[in-house]
């Protein structure tokens, strides 16, 4: 598949992904997000909301896979993880006329055999790459498998990119969320100038990004670590980030009989 045609897939996709909020990006009263991996960032991403439209999650599914057909090695099936990879690897599946499996984080499978067989994974997001690697990779192995490569719709170019490299598998993605997006969702005045300026920033520099956004709003921090339901993620995000700490309050786990507590940060 040649640049201009990959562009022109990234942009149709990123639109729709846009016009059916797909995205919650940060504002005045939110300045960072907070990630499972303990990481902050300035926006989330939900790829399965294209499924609002009929049209655009039918061209998502088609552009998967042209995207495949483009230059993936041969394979003989299609995997899907748990549980929102599904809704890609199935229709997909369908549409490249090739069996599918269904991977459970159970180790349950469910759909056709792996043994003596390469699957190709098709998922709904890269971010961390933590589930092809902690995940599907060894089960599809241990069950006489092997996996010839992950195509994803949405890629949010973080550590997910590293991750895939290192494990050997060939990964590509429909949206690859780099300076290329951002710039058309400024064009498309579906982001401020300001807010393009900070994804951009983020996407160089993830961590000096999320430092100075600790650092510029230690009350939103402070109100965060004191909701009971999200002490434990402040916790996190103190030990991801523990040049902030000085600022945000010392990192301490303190076992009492409301379990572990940041001290200093309330």
């Amino acid at each position: 598949m040649n640049r201009e045609r990959r562009l022109e897939l990234q942009e149709a996709n990123l639109d729709a992904l846009l016009r059916n909020g797909a995205f919650e990006f940060i504002d005045e009263n939110t300045p960072w997000f907070p990630y499972t991996s303990g990481q902050v960032g300035p926006y989330y991403v939900q790829s399965i909301a294209v499924e609002k439209e009929g049209q655009a999650y039918a061209f998502a599914v088609d552009s998967i896979a042209e995207l495949i057909r483009s230059g993936f090695p041969e394979f003989d099936a299609i995997s899907g993880g748990e549980t929102r990879d599904w809704d890609f690897s199935n229709p997909v599946a369908v549409a490249l006329r090739k069996p599918h499996v269904k991977l459970y984080k159970n180790g349950k499978m469910l759909g056709a055999g792996i043994r003596g067989r390469r699957l190709l994974h098709v998922a709904d997001l890269n971010n961390e790459g933590s589930s092809v690697r902690d995940y599907w990779k060894p089960m599809v192995e241990k069950a006489g498998g092997a996996l010839a490569g992950v195509a994803f719709f949405v890629d949010r170019m973080e550590e997910g990119t590293a991750v895939m490299r290192d494990l050997g598998l060939r990964s590509e993605a429909v949206v690859p969320l780099d300076d290329a997006a951002w710039g058309f969702a400024l064009a498309k005045k579906r982001v401020s100038p300001a807010l393009h300026e900070s994804l951009v920033e983020r996407s160089r520099d993830p961590r000096a990004w999320a430092v100075r956004a600790l650092l510029g709003h230690p009350g939103y921090f402070r109100a965060f670590a004191s909701g009971a339901g999200t002490r434990e993620k402040a916790l996190k995000i103190l030990r991801t980030y523990p040049e902030a700490q000085g600022a945000l309050g010392p990192l301490a786990d303190a076992h009492g009989a409301g379990g572990t507590i940041i001290q200093g940060a309330l």
